[in-house]
């Protein structure tokens, strides 16, 4: 099941949808036979999930089939496992990402030569920036695991790729990681003084050359760096360049919520408007979008409303509650955390967007192998 989940997210998101509800029909029929549901992060997806299916299926019924993808596809998250598999899977995971990246490479290439913009088989520069930003830290551990110096200018192309994709919230996703890797790795004593710097020193460079880059081709950056040259003014108008029109979109959030509580409607604010609730809902400042995409404590209010945001609050501090708490003793505790680094990336990077994803469902199921090895470690 894990084999066939990792090779279609990369391969066709058609496959992978068909394959979770799959899975999903295994998990409800376990569940209800057992009464039964595991996990630490159970608390905030029944919450994330109740409020999605509810306030969709109340106040944007057109959207419901929507709102169960969005509400129920994350229950595969309650999948049971053997140990024996998740151990014999956590050591080949690493293995199969790495063989994953070197394949995708002549697609991403191609398609950047052609379009201007690298994209892998499906999706877009988002996809291509997520991908390669775990790429990137599955190359670096590897790196730290088997000490072969091949890993060094793959992990920095890798990087290369994810600056190329121009996603600043899959940048700041990676650098978030990155360091927390790093902290866990140098508290371990896995990496000590001059490697620690060294590595600092790599990044330092590649963030500048990034940058450097991005301020060249991308418009949202030559207009912060004139900013902070002093050739334009911190306006609302370049703000609003600089934030990708997400200045508009939280103001016309935050009008949403303001007039909820005007009107006392309480249902609102407790379950949200259901998803794809800017479709319907009003937009004061012009824009056109189908979500108010912002900050999430805003974007999630609107849709999902108090339940909602808290059932994601939750995660968050469980997410990283369990990752902090990690001890990285054996070399195979390397293979182990990197079970834990995609939900990670994907929560960093859903700071200015949505907690939803298409891949959202394989990225909670990695972490529950994540959780059954690290249980398993303390026994």
């Amino acid at each position: 099941i894990l084999y066939s989940l990792i090779v279609s997210a990369f391969a066709s998101i058609t496959i992978f949808e068909g394959i979770v509800l799959l899975i999903l029909g295994l998990v409800l029929y376990e569940a209800l036979k057992e009464r039964k549901f595991n996990g630490s992060l159970s608390h905030g997806i029944f919450l994330y999930s109740f409020s999605t299916l509810i306030s969709t299926a109340t106040f944007y019924t057109r959207k419901f089939f929507k709102g169960v993808e969005e509400g129920l596809f994350s229950f595969i998250y309650f999948l049971n496992f053997k140990r024996e598999e998740v151990k014999s899977f956590s050591k080949n995971f690493p293995k199969l990402l790495f063989v994953i990246s070197l394949i995708l490479i002549p697609v991403v290439l191609y398609k950047f030569y052609k379009y201007g913009e690298p994209k892998p088989i499906w999706g877009g520069t988002f996809e291509v920036g997520f991908f390669y930003a775990l790429f990137s830290i599955n190359t670096f551990l590897l790196f730290l695991k088997e000490r072969r110096i091949v890993y060094i200018p793959l992990f920095l192309i890798f990087l290369l790729i994810v600056f190329l994709s121009a996603k600043r919230s899959m940048i700041l996703a990676f650098f978030v990681i990155f360091y927390l890797t790093l902290f866990l790795l140098f508290r371990s004593k896995k990496v000590k003084g001059l490697a620690f710097w060294s590595i600092n020193l790599l990044i330092v460079l590649s963030l500048i050359g990034g940058y450097l880059y991005l301020s060249q081709k991308d418009n949202r950056f030559k207009t912060l760096n004139d900013i902070i040259l002093g050739k334009r003014e911190l306006d609302y108008r370049n703000l609003n360049i600089i934030s990708s029109g997400r200045l508009n979109l939280l103001l016309e959030g935050i009008s949403i919520i303001k007039e909820d509580l005007e009107k006392g409607r309480f249902l609102n604010l407790l379950i949200g408007h259901g998803v794809r609730a800017g479709e319907y809902l009003p937009h004061k400042y012009g824009m056109t979008q189908h979500r108010y995409e912002s900050i999430f404590v805003v974007s999630e209010l609107v849709e999902r409303g108090i339940l909602g945001l808290l059932g994601i609050l939750y995660i968050y501090w469980v997410y990283f509650k369990k990752v902090l708490s990690f001890r990285i003793g054996r070399d195979e505790d390397l293979y182990t955390y990197l079970l834990a680094v995609p939900l990670g990336l994907h929560l960093i990077q859903t700071i200015f967007t949505f907690f939803w994803d298409a891949l959202l469902p394989l990225y909670l199921l990695l972490f529950k192998v994540f959780e059954t090895l690290q249980d398993e470690s303390k026994l």
